[in-house]
């Protein structure tokens, strides 16, 4: 089955948008030093000409990518006591950019992940019920296809992050509900984490395929009871193995 419609959302929605050239490589260099704890929550980063001049970059692009960073909710700056990092709960925790500067060993990662599953098992069942309800019959067609194209083997990471990202964001779509549909973004953006990181590939190889096949027939029978209970369970699973999977890579950084 062929699931790439035009008109089916990508993964590449969740990546924010970035200045282009000196000042890209900057926002990435220094949310790279925040999110990664060289710039600690509460304390002043370093002056815009020391920062100018350990990047190699002007002055204009210094404060040009610190604009990037307060708009990501990471610094704030004041005359009194210059540019600070943000606690770590003001932050655009969900934005791709910020995600993808973590260290793959980063605990943050691992917590975020779980956290993000248990929300998601608060409104994607809810998600699922009200697709039954009101999915148009293209909407359906995606949701199926998505949901057949994971199987093991067949695609590449990528392919089945992409496959995974449209099945979900679709669901959310057929919701007709525009605050449903607004967190697309945040979806695409666990899934990242979760491939990225291994999540699907170190548990399980694929994702959970029949689960997703299963929320997809119900809705397609406009069954929406079903629709909820298939997609409560198949993230309950999904949470199960987040929690496992990061409680185990803390137990062996732990002994290392």
């Amino acid at each position: 089955m062929n699931s790439k419609n035009p008109s089916s959302p990508a993964p590449m929605e969740a990546k924010a948008s970035l200045p282009r050239g000196a000042a890209r490589d900057a926002v990435e260099e220094l949310g790279r030093r925040i999110v990664n704890d060289i710039y600690r929550e509460g304390e002043a980063i370093p002056t815009e000409p020391e920062l100018a001049e350990s990047l190699g970059v002007s002055r204009t692009t210094i404060r040009d990518a610190v604009k990037v960073l307060s708009g990501k909710g990471m610094i704030r700056t004041a005359r009194r006591y210059g540019t600070k990092v943000r606690p770590i709960s003001e932050w655009h925790l969900m934005d791709s950019d910020v995600i993808s500067w973590h260290e793959p060993t980063h605990s943050r990662l691992g917590q975020m992940f779980v956290e993000t599953t248990e929300l998601r098992c608060i409104f994607e069942p809810a998600a699922a019920e009200l697709a039954a309800q009101r999915a148009t019959s293209e909407q359906i067609r995606v949701i199926l296809d998505s949901a057949h194209a994971l199987v093991p083997g067949a695609l590449n990471t990528t392919e089945l992050y992409a496959e995974d990202s449209r099945f979900h964001c679709t669901i959310l779509d057929a919701t007709c509900n525009m605050m449903m549909r607004q967190l697309r973004p945040m979806i695409i953006s666990i899934l990242r984490i979760s491939y990225e990181f291994g999540v699907q590939t170190e548990n399980g190889g694929t994702p959970y395929r029949e689960g997703h096949i299963r929320v997809a027939e119900a809705i397609r029978d406009r069954n929406g009871a079903m629709a909820r209970q298939e997609m409560e369970q198949m993230l309950e699973a999904n949470r199960e193995t987040a929690s496992a999977y990061w409680n185990a890579r803390k137990a062996s950084a732990t002994k290392a």
